[in-house]
């Protein structure tokens, strides 16, 4: 028989919670316990309904998250914890580590993540390993930030976001570069609350952008050698597998 994990999702978002607690519910090995909206009512939760993991905000009021682990680490039957940020500061992430956190993952995400997380969690053998897959997500994004940042893709566009998150996955796996339409954008609609076909238009006009108002001497250090001469422009495609290969080698010579 399949172990039930026993969660209680600690946010001060209700309607982020409401969600949550009926995408957890309609799967078959979790089961959502309670919703609590601050630090001390989730206190109150974990003490009272012992709970095998918590998903817990950073940021709530009365406790934050940081002061939650605090009080956990007195507890004699201590939950695991996936904590929820905003935040990627790497003195915020040491910190929660330092408390206790089994996990950090960064908002926004996509729920089928977020459940891929909290299996991995559930399963002790596996935390040390989950860690630092989002450790290497999260650097991996950054260095695709800065490289946008270059190349003067425009923040403010919705292009920009989805861009950032494309090649994010890209870096991480390459082979969605063999289905952009069927997985890839499909993945950053989810996490973005858009359809693929509002990410590959926001990409595109991104892209078109760039090439008319961004840094041209980065772009054509980038984009020299792997673009068609004739066309000028690079496709989404291989926009997105140009940056993510210059990412991937920049981390490995840092």
């Amino acid at each position: 028989m399949t172990k039930i994990i026993r969660i209680v999702i600690a946010d001060d978002n209700v309607e982020f919670c409401e969600i949550l607690r009926e995408a957890i519910d309609s799967e078959e090995d979790m089961t959502c316990l309670a919703c609590v909206h601050d630090g001390e009512a989730a206190l109150s939760a974990i003490e009272t309904l012992r709970p095998d993991l918590v998903i817990l905000d950073h940021v709530m009021p009365n406790l934050d998250g940081l002061g939650v682990l605090e009080a956990l680490r007195k507890l004699e039957r201590r939950p695991r914890v996936l904590m929820l940020t905003a935040f990627g500061q790497e003195g915020l992430i040491q910190r929660a580590s330092n408390l206790g956190a089994d996990y950090y993952i960064m908002k926004p995400f996509d729920i089928p993540t977020l459940f891929e997380r909290v299996r991995q969690i559930a399963d002790p053998a596996s935390v040390a390993t989950a860690f630092q897959q989002e450790r290497r997500r999260q650097q991996i994004e950054r260095h695709v930030a800065q490289q946008l940042s270059i190349l003067g893709v425009p923040p403010h566009f919705k292009g920009y976001t989805y861009l950032k998150d494309a090649v994010t996955l890209v870096a991480l796996d390459p082979d969605l570069l063999g289905a952009v339409t069927t997985k890839l954008y499909p993945a950053v609609a989810r996490m973005r609350k858009s359809s693929p076909e509002k990410v590959e238009r926001a990409i595109r006009h991104a892209i078109e952008s760039t090439w008319v108002r961004g840094n041209l001497d980065s772009i054509e250090r980038l984009f020299s050698y792997s673009i068609d001469a004739n066309k000028g422009k690079p496709t989404n495609s291989s926009f997105i597998a140009r940056l993510a290969d210059h990412v991937r080698m920049e981390m490995l010579a840092s």
